[in-house]
Formats: C-alpha cells, structure tokens, sequence
C-alpha cells in the first residue's frame, strides 16, 4: 500500500483537493517535513514532486528565487534523488492571445509573466540548464488534475487511475 508524505510547508487550503484525491482512492498521507519536495513515498523516498501553483511562480523559482531553488536543486544531488516540478498550470496566453498548452519546458517560450518583465525564453533557458545538470523534469497540468498526476507519477501509473 501506497503512502504518500506530504511536507508540513504545503498550504493547507492549496492541497485540499489533491488530499481528497488522495482520500478518494485509499492512498494514506501523512504530514512531515521535507528536506526537499512536498510530497514522496515511504516505498520510493529517493522520488520527489516539487509542486509550483502556476508558470509564474516556476518563473520566479528561475529567476529571482533562483537561488533558493538552486539549493533544493544540489540537497536533490546529495540524496541521489530524482524530482518531477510539477506546475498546476498547463495553458496560457501567448503576447498575440492564442492559447498554448504546456506539454514540456520548450512550450513556454512564447510565455510573458503578465507582472513583470521575465520573458519564457530565460525561464525555458535556466529550466533546460536545470535538467542537463540535475535530475529533475517538469511536467504541465491543470489544478483539478494535481491529485492524479501526484498518484501517476509517485506509483507509476498504477490502479489509482480507474478510481480517481
């Protein structure tokens, strides 16, 4: 049986649909904290899901949070680990207003932080550079499908998909 640890950081309001997710299915979380993430397995600790609200806080992780996130980065090196950034965002509007679906990192070269001046290609260029040198991989979808894209990734596409 699946159990997922859920670090004791996360919003308790921003996780209360991917906990019911979780509930739905009979996976068991339990709250800890993390030294890098915000949710792995007991079964599988060395996985790890960073989750990011939207492309625009991935952009500021990239950018002026850069450093911060750059530990997280080399604590992940340390512990031989593999992360998955997964941002509950998988569209935006492009400068022209033609909606992009985000399937990987080379989609969001048309994106513009409506809030500030950084452009996707600096966001795709430290986010490229982040995965030839560690082993971490972004992956896109929408906020009503973060409960079952934490259950795909953490048990590898298992039973939990016909339940949620």
């Amino acid at each position: 049986m699946m159990v997922i640890e859920v670090d004791t950081r996360e919003k308790p309001r921003a996780i209360k649909s991917i906990l019911e997710t979780f509930d739905t299915v009979g996976v068991k979380h339990i709250s800890t904290k993390l030294y890098v993430g915000d949710y792995r397995t007991l079964e599988n600790p060395r996985l790890i899901i960073d989750r990011k609200q939207n492309i625009g806080e991935l952009a500021q992780n990239a950018t002026s949070g850069h450093d911060r996130f750059k530990r997280e980065l080399v604590r992940l090196d340390d512990i031989g680990g593999e992360m998955v950034v997964l941002v509950e965002q998988n569209r935006y509007k492009d400068v022209s207003g033609r909606i992009v679906t985000v399937r990987e990192i080379a989609d969001l070269m048309g994106w513009k932080n409506p809030h500030g001046t950084v452009d996707g290609v600096t966001v795709f260029r430290v986010l490229s550079a982040w995965e030839h040198k560690h082993n971490v991989r972004f992956d896109f979808c929408c906020k009503s499908e973060t409960g079952r894209r934490v259950l795909e990734i953490l048990g590898n596409g298992e039973q939990w998909l016909d339940k949620t």
